[in-house]
C-alpha cells in the first residue's frame, strides 16, 4: 500500500512495484489511505512525505502512525533530507526503512525487492507452534 501526495511520485512508486510483482494500492491522500489500510491487510506500506510546509503533511504524519498500529506490516518512509526529526520520528514510529532521498524508479525498485525479501525472513523466523502446543490443542 503507498501513499503520496504528488501525483509523479505515485506513478514512480506504482511502477516500481509492478516492475517487482508487488500488486500496489496507491491513495492520494490520507484519508484514503486510512480507508484502505482498514479495509485491507497488506505486508508493506509506502509513506511517500511531502516537504512538511505542504498542506497534509501533518495528517500524512497522522495516518502513517495509526496505519503503523493497525497493521503488521512492514513500514517504509520516503522523507526529506532536509528534516532530520522526520527521520527520528520515522524510526521512533518503527519503520523499517526510512529514506532520506529516493527519487528514481531503480532505488523504489531495489527497496521492493528488499522488502519482499525482509517479509520472507521474518515469515522464518516467526514462531511456529510447537509440538506440545499442537498437542494440547487437540485435546
Amino acid at each position: 500500500m503507498v501513499v503520496s501526495l504528488s501525483a509523479d511520485r505515485r506513478r514512480l512508486i506504482r511502477s516500481a512495484a509492478e516492475a517487482q510483482a508487488w500488486d500496489a494500492i496507491v491513495c492520494r491522500d490520507a484519508g484514503e489511505f486510512l480507508r484502505a489500510v482498514f479495509k485491507r491487510s497488506v505486508p508493506l506500506i509506502v509513506v511517500d512525505l511531502p516537504e512538511a510546509t505542504a498542506t497534509g503533511y501533518g495528517d500524512l504524519k497522522d495516518a502513517a502512525q495509526r496505519a503503523h498500529e493497525l497493521s503488521n506490516a512492514l513500514l517504509l518512509v520516503a522523507g526529506n533530507a532536509s528534516d532530520v526529526r522526520e527521520e527520528i520520528w520515522a524510526r521512533q514510529l518503527g519503520a523499517w526503512v526510512y529514506l532520506n532521498e529516493c527519487n528514481g524508479q531503480r532505488g523504489f525498485e531495489y527497496l521492493l525487492e528488499e522488502a519482499r525479501l525482509a517479509l520472507e525472513r521474518r515469515e522464518l523466523l516467526s514462531p511456529q507452534p510447537g509440538v506440545a502446543e499442537l498437542m494440547a490443542s487437540s485435546e
